[in-house]
């Protein structure tokens, strides 16, 4: 009874860490990388429930199709993620320009109003 109990609850998580591994692909394909990390924490989270089966033979597959999985998705969001780390170079480049410009400018209205009051 007890091994029919674990076989249930070992389909009910592989199909759980199914969609979890589906929503995944999409969100890599679709670019939405800002709700990631909660995603990959549910993902942690049913692999956790899943360390007492470790030895089931569905549950390593699943692992091991989850690692070449994250290889794959790695590959594919490493450049992405070089593009983002470029933009904010010049993005933070760009708001220490404006920075800079906008204390010339403030410098030389200081100065003007002091030289028309002096």
């Amino acid at each position: 009874m007890k091994n029919n109990e674990n076989l249930e609850e070992i389909k009910l998580l592989i199909d759980e860490l199914e969609k979890i591994e589906s929503l995944i692909d999409r969100m890599i394909k679709n670019e939405d990388y800002e709700t990631m990390p909660k995603i990959l924490e549910q993902r942690k989270k049913i692999l956790e429930k899943m360390l007492p089966f470790a030895d089931n033979e569905k549950i390593k597959e699943k692992a091991l199709s989850i690692i070449e999985k994250d290889k794959e998705r790695i590959n594919h969001i490493k450049p992405e993620m070089e593009k983002i780390k470029k933009l904010l170079k010049t993005t933070n480049k760009g708001k220490i320009a404006i920075k800079n410009g906008y204390m010339k400018v403030n410098e030389e209205i200081s100065r003007r109003k002091f030289n028309s009051n002096g």
